[in-house]
């Protein structure tokens, strides 16, 4: 049994699309055409790339993240790690330490942090993180090799690049550049945003790819069985997910 199913676009073939749906001349190399109506339908896939980017989690975006979280110096407090590259932003409860194999404490609010600078204790059972400067950041960091910060996280890379499927980024500018986020909610939205700019009515083109979208984000995930008996998981209350607040004093 054989398939050929192509769900992804490039920037050529969603251009083509859409001038064959508007009624336009087919440009055979899109994007090094000088025609300005050819030039807003490579603008208008590239946001609607981005526009759908920020409208859904897609699965197709997320991906794991691994830090090896350790100190400089045995008395630093506090510190800043890198973030990925293409981060965008964590997937919620995804932050674990995997040599304790507990849940990683946090986004730590910038009131708590300051607390728990100045406070002679902090969190002791996992690591103790928030986000600032675009960086990561850790209470009492351990000792080296120290302990590994694993996580998922929403990835901003967009686009394969045409010449080096290795290559990602988040603009399309090559003819061959594949969008890696459903080809057809990418042609449909940009071609609603060309008819939009162009002053032309919208509403069946918004139909479709309405129609189209909410089908899309239907199948995107799937969801937990809920069950009224208990399986095995970690309790919803117990030492690693106790706020680190009230040591030595009254709460």
């Amino acid at each position: 049994m054989a398939y050929q199913i192509t769900n992804q676009a490039t920037l050529q073939s969603a251009v083509q699309s859409i001038a064959q749906m508007v009624g336009y001349p087919v440009p055979a190399n899109p994007a090094s055409s000088t025609d300005p109506k050819i030039q807003q339908m490579l603008a208008a896939c590239n946001q609607a790339d981005r526009e759908l980017f920020n409208a859904f989690e897609w699965s197709e975006l997320i991906t794991e993240g691994l830090i090896d979280v350790f100190y400089d110096t045995a008395d630093q407090k506090e510190k800043g790690f890198p973030l990925p590259v293409d981060f965008f932003r964590f997937v919620d409860q995804t932050q674990w330490n995997g040599s304790m194999r507990l849940p990683a404490f946090g986004p730590v609010t910038p009131q708590g942090w300051m607390a728990y600078l100045v406070m002679p204790i902090t969190s002791i059972f996992t690591l103790t993180w928030q986000m600032r400067e675009g960086k990561v950041w850790f209470l009492n960091p351990p000792a080296p090799p120290g302990n590994p910060f694993r996580f998922m996280y929403y990835s901003n890379a967009l686009v394969i690049d045409a010449d080096d499927p290795t290559l990602f980024k988040n603009i399309a500018v090559k003819n061959g550049d594949t969008f890696r986020l459903d080809g057809s909610l990418v042609t449909m939205l940009a071609r609603c945003k060309w008819l939009a700019w162009n002053g032309f009515d919208t509403s069946a083109a918004q139909r479709e790819y309405n129609t189209q979208y909410d089908a899309r984000v239907g199948a995107a995930k799937s969801a937990p069985i809920l069950s009224a008996v208990r399986y095995g998981r970690l309790h919803l209350i117990n030492a690693a997910n106790a706020p680190a607040t009230g040591y030595g004093g009254n709460s």
